[in-house]
Order: C-alpha cells, then structure tokens, then sequence
C-alpha cells in the first residue's frame, strides 16, 4: 500500500480535476432537481396547481371521459400534434400533460390542458434551453441528465458518475488512517482543525467531507450510473437476482405487428379503467398511445411503492382491450425490487423531507471538493515552484 499509496494520490489529484467541473455541474444540477416538482409549480402555478373551476362548462361529459376530452381539446388547438403519452395531474383538479415523441432534434413538446374546461393552457418544448419559468425545470433537468447533448450527454453522464465513484473510493483509500484501530487516528481524519493554518484548514474540509459522505456518494453514483446504463445493469442484475423482464414499447409504427386477433378499439379512458380494475387500489399516472397497432400501457400507483410520483405498475392492453401483460412491483422478484428501487433512492423521493434536505446538501458536495482539492493543488504548486516565489518577491509594490 506504502508503493501504492502516492500514484493513487496522484491519479486522484488528477482525475478530480480534470473532471471537477462536471462532477460540480451534475451536483449542483441534481441539488435544485430534489425539488423540481415544487419548483415547477411555483414557476408555472396555471399548469402544476389547482385550476379554477369553470364558469359555464363545456362538456358535461368531461368529468366521465377526461382523457378523451384532454386529446379533443390538443386536435382542436395543436392541429397536426401527435400524442404519445398522456399524464394525470398529480391532484385533482390541475392540468392534464400530453407528451409528444422526441423530433429529430431532441425536442419534446409538453401541452398542459384543462379537461373540465376544455382549455388549451399552453406547452412547452423539453430539451431545448431557455431560462424563463416555463422551460427552467425541464433545462436542469436536461443538463442533469443528457448535458443538453441527448444520449451522447447521457453517456458523458453516465460515465461521470462512475468516475465519481472512482474519486470516492480512492479518496477514502487515502485518508484512511494508518492506525485505524486507534480511536484518536479516526478523530484526526474525520474532524477539522478550525484554528489550524488555511492550508491544514482546508485539506481536514476536503478529507472529512468526503470520508463522511462517502457512503451518500457511493450511493448517488451507483445509482445514477445504473439508470444511464439501464440495459446493463439489468442484465448485471438478472445474472444474480431473479428478474421478470418487461419488454420495450416500439419505437416505429412497423416495428411490432399485433400477434392478437384484432377488434374495435377501445377509448383511451376505457383504456385506463381496464387497467384500474387490474389494481384497484392504484390510481393511474400515464397513459402511453398505441403506436399503429401496438399495445397501450398505462402506468400506475400503488399504495406502498417506492416510486412516488408515478409509480412503477404497469397494464398492458391491446387496442381492443385484452390485458397483455400486468406488473406489480409489490410482488415481484427481487431483482424487479432492487431496479424499482433505483430512482427513488437517487431522488430521495421515497424518504420524506428529511432525506430530501440531506440529498439537496450533498449536491454541493463536488463543488466543495473540486474547489477544496483546487485550491490546495495550486497552493502546493506555487510553493514548489521557487521561480514563481521569486518573481512575486521582487515585483514591486503598487504606489
């Protein structure tokens, strides 16, 4: 370890500053994300909060057929827009969202509509960077997650993350302490000389920081990494854990020809009742549209799962309305519980305000580090540089 011990020192020293700022901009990104649901809605209150309720409704039937009336209300304002997926308000009463696939370009169009109303509120297009209150939310989201460069960021992302979790563990490789069975040895690298000199200052800050987080970071990288790598870490997991796999929805029109017999198809809001009558208890939160004559899933909540914005459940219905495939994350294999899991430990949704103020802190984490680690590289440099030393010693004062 003694052989060891410098080059990791300085492949650490070098790594984290060759990657700092990326490392920065994910956590700093990822801070303000813990509240993108709140932060969205104070933004943009006429599409995230409770809508005023109509003064002469136009459609008795609104309240029986919401989806169908959500899909009228986009032909009539969006004409030529395709609907992909529809989302339910999160509380009775707010806007519905209809998605639209992702064009060429990246670019998602969300529409937010009133279906008890029949009003068109407006939309909003995801991928494309704009800081006013309509797109914030959707351009830290998309810097967190793609850089703003589509899969090619997320790859850039993904990779990120496991460098931070290479960061990680070689940073507590080095501030482990020799005599680890000594309890003053573990004092000395987990506390801070507060009166000490700004250099002994700062490295106790960037040492203790990241030996007490450690455990917080390993986590948010694994777990960030692994929903970037989604195929492979499926794969990682089915080779050790039992899995029930869930196939992808196709991408085009002609990519899965009906294997059923075919039939009148049902309404998009006979569609969701299908599916609610599979889990009573659940209430649904998207709707996916068929492609062509693909299936249609509706996405669900249960009571008790981790997942709590959307919900992990899933119904399978073709077009005429015969179940496919049901998922219920509440029974299923372990393997389906660790992936489910993913998201809301990487969000700290599924922990209460607490975990959401401590996941929040610890996306400023990388930033301490990187201006910590920075700030002592070019304090050691100008030290070993006698040249430079010089140089400021003769230059004259000002006046």
């Amino acid at each position: 370890m003694a052989v060891a011990r410098p080059q990791l020192a300085w492949l650490h020293r070098w790594v984290a500053l060759l990657a700092g700022l990326l490392l920065a901009v994910l956590g700093l990104s990822g801070s303000l994300l813990v509240w993108q649901a709140e932060l969205d809605a104070a933004l943009n209150p006429d599409w995230f909060r409770v809508l005023p309720a109509c003064v002469a409704p136009t459609r008795e039937d609104a309240e029986q057929a919401p989806v169908a009336r959500v899909l009228d209300v986009l032909r009539q304002n969006a004409p030529g827009r395709q609907a992909a997926i529809v989302v339910a308000p999160h509380q009775p009463g707010a806007a519905y969202q209809v998605w639209e696939r992702r064009d060429a370009d990246g670019l998602r169009r969300e529409h937010f509509i009133d279906a008890a109303c029949g009003r068109y509120l407006g939309m909003r297009e995801r991928g494309r960077v704009a800081w006013d209150a309509r797109h914030l939310v959707p351009t830290v989201y998309e810097l967190h997650r793609y850089l703003w460069q589509g899969e090619t960021g997320a790859l850039v992302v993904g990779t990120g993350g496991l460098v931070l979790l290479g960061l990680g563990l070689s940073g507590v490789v080095l501030a482990w302490p020799r005599q680890a069975r000594r309890l003053a040895s573990w004092r000395r690298v987990l506390g801070i000389q507060w009166q000490a000199a700004p250099a002994r200052r700062w490295y106790d800050v960037h040492r203790a920081a990241g030996l007490w987080l450690a455990p917080l970071l390993m986590l948010m990288t694994v777990t960030g990494a692994a929903m970037v790598f989604s195929d492979s870490a499926r794969s990682a997991v089915a080779a050790v854990l039992p899995m029930e796999r869930l196939a992808k929805l196709p991408r085009d029109t002609a990519a899965a020809p009906p294997a059923w017999p075919s039939g009148p198809p049902l309404g998009p809001d006979e569609w969701v009742a299908l599916a609610q009558r599979q889990f009573p208890q659940a209430r649904w939160s998207r709707l996916t549209l068929p492609r062509g004559n693909g299936v249609v899933e509706v996405r669900l909540l249960q009571p008790g799962e981790p997942r709590a914005d959307t919900g992990n459940t899933r119904v399978r219905v073709t077009p005429a309305g015969a179940v496919v495939q049901r998922y219920d994350p509440l029974q299923a294999p372990a393997g389906n519980v660790l992936l489910n899991w993913l998201f809301p430990l990487h969000s700290a949704e599924a922990f209460g305000l607490a975990a959401r103020l401590l996941w929040s802190a610890f996306g400023l984490v990388p930033a301490l580090l990187l201006a910590t680690g920075l700030w002592l590289w070019l304090r050691r440099s100008r030290a070993a540089n006698p040249a430079r030393r010089g140089a400021s010693a003769k230059r004259p004062s000002p006046g």
